[in-house]
């Protein structure tokens, strides 16, 4: 149960760190060899640098109010790897009241490993609800 709710802190460091640009929290949150993956999309953030670089980027193009809500959390464990899976909302939160927008949903299955007692993310894997054209 313990293991359970440290991963679920996990992702929502994840967001919090991302959306707040903590960038040097956000790195903790990896393992070195961390890979994101889009369903459908060629695009791949490979490395904790990738992956950094990819949140500042989100962060210049929202000018800063780029959110991730994370929810619908469960953990399994398979053939030894444990994974989170769950369901995300991008928002776009804008900087004026009534003018936050969807910018896309989906699923997320993030491979988690115990690294000298603290859970990190070893691999993302995304699942947008809509047809996306994403780019770096």
């Amino acid at each position: 149960m313990e293991d359970k709710i440290a991963i679920g802190e996990l992702i929502a460091r994840f967001a919090h760190c991302s959306d707040y640009c903590d960038w040097d929290a956000l790195a903790t949150l990896y393992t070195p060899d961390v890979e994101t993956e889009m369903e459908g999309i060629p695009l791949r953030f490979r490395g904790i640098d990738e992956q950094i670089e990819h949140a500042k980027v989100s962060e210049q193009q929202t000018e800063g109010k780029n959110r991730h809500y994370n929810y619908n959390l469960f953990v399994t464990e398979e053939n030894g790897e444990v994974q989170a899976n769950y369901m995300f909302t991008n928002v776009n939160a804008g900087h004026q009241p009534m003018a936050a927008k969807i910018v896309v949903s989906g699923r997320m299955r993030d491979t988690v490993v115990k690294t000298d007692g603290e859970w990190k993310i070893a691999r993302r894997f995304v699942r947008f609800d809509q047809d996306v054209n994403v780019s770096a």
